[in-house]
């Protein structure tokens, strides 16, 4: 979640997405449908009619919350 969410972005067409977060296209699709469905992620289209990704605000601050959080463990 926290490979799509940190990945996602203007330029994040879901393919290439899914290949970076070494994903398959059903996993792919199960973790995206869940972080829709939190209001972590939205879908959104570009001008040519791609599909692309993007956190939300709710999502921006996870990632955050998530950093500092894995930070307690050290390095």
């Amino acid at each position: 979640m926290v490979c799509i969410l940190g990945n996602s972005g203007p330029d994040s067409g879901m393919a290439r997405l899914a290949q970076t977060c070494n994903l398959t296209p059903s996993q792919f699709s199960l973790y995206t449908d869940f972080l829709v469905k939190l209001g972590l992620l939205e879908v959104s289209m570009t001008e040519d009619g791609v599909e692309v990704l993007g956190a939300t605000a709710k999502g921006e601050k996870f990632l955050r919350e998530y950093k500092e959080i894995k930070g307690l463990n050290g390095p």
